[in-house]
């Protein structure tokens, strides 16, 4: 799980201004299209953005073809966000390994900090995103983790509403150093309240 500090196709996009720290605030969500898709894949190819991540295996890079079977399947809910005014996105926020029998998924999100950006803009997007796997999705809790010294993604893991339940130790590897992860997880009630995006549709 990673916080970072072409243009998109416009289906699925909403806009709405959102009060946030006493300032305007207005993003959109969408489901990513195919040039999102790029972009995803171009994101996830920078080791200085994919050395957060674990895919599984051993496996930090999400090829284009990944990323778009991703799309297709049921176990992922990935949706881009950006500023209202800005067509291409600036992150993307994610719950993957739905497993809808136990009701669980596991919370992942990154921005790019090169790209426009609006106040609180990836921790509502992040905010809707779960509150619709909740609500849609019909699951009971949501995991996430990060890397211990990625004190942005904690921070905003924690304003969420996700609370800390462990520490899987030595298990990341970034620039040849071993490091820990801190484990989190979300229920429904934890989630935090306040205005958000409304769902795209």
């Amino acid at each position: 799980m990673s916080s970072q500090d072409q243009t998109p196709e416009p289906a699925h996009q909403t806009d709405r201004s959102i009060e946030a720290n006493g300032e305007t605030s207005s993003c959109w969500l969408r489901e990513p299209g195919s040039r999102d898709v790029i972009d995803i894949a171009a994101w996830l190819a920078e080791p200085a953005i994919n050395q957060w991540f674990d895919f599984g295996q051993g496996r930090q890079a999400l090829p284009a073809l990944a990323v778009q079977l991703m799309l297709q399947s049921a176990r992922h809910r990935l949706r881009v966000f950006g500023p209202t005014g800005h067509d291409a996105a600036s992150g993307l926020v994610a719950v993957s390994d739905l497993t809808h029998a136990f009701g669980t998924g596991s919370f992942w999100v990154l921005r790019d900090s090169r790209r426009p950006a609006c106040t609180d803009m990836t921790f509502l997007a992040s905010r809707q995103v779960l509150r619709d796997a909740f609500e849609s999705d019909r699951l009971h809790c949501i995991t996430a983790w990060a890397v211990d010294g990625n004190a942005r993604s904690r921070r905003l893991l924690e304003r969420i509403g996700f609370r800390p339940v462990g520490l899987q130790r030595d298990c990341h590897v970034m620039l040849g150093s071993r490091c820990d992860r801190v484990l989190y997880d979300l229920l429904p009630d934890d989630l935090a309240s306040g205005l958000a995006i409304p769902p795209a549709g």
